[in-house]
């Protein structure tokens, strides 16, 4: 008789994003080191992606630390944070903290 994984596509969910197996899935990976290794595997290789792509066309912390100090950059440079500011919600983020700590020291 041969054995029925679960489907990787539950797996994936279930690695990445926290999503509930359901129970006889959830069973089903209590018991199988095969499903149990793909799930290992799909978290390793989006730990690594994470580390080695997060936030990689961001301009860095300095850069955005200089876009809130008039002067310190370029129009171009200015102008390319701001479009960037536009689409980056972490940088937009960070921009903003780094606002808020300039004006009340």
């Amino acid at each position: 008789m041969s054995r029925q994984h679960a489907c990787p596509e539950e797996l994936l969910a279930f690695a990445l994003e926290g999503e509930p197996l359901n129970l006889a899935a959830h069973q089903h990976l209590a018991g199988c080191p095969w499903c149990q290794q793909q799930v290992a595997c799909y978290q390793k290789v989006a730990t690594y992606l994470v580390s080695r792509l997060y936030r990689s066309r961001c301009p860095s912390a300095t850069t955005l630390s200089y876009y809130c100090l008039p002067g310190a950059l370029s129009a171009e440079e200015r102008h390319q944070i701001a479009e960037h500011l536009a689409h980056c919600p972490l940088c937009a983020s960070e921009y903003a903290e780094t606002r808020q700590l300039l004006e009340t020291s």
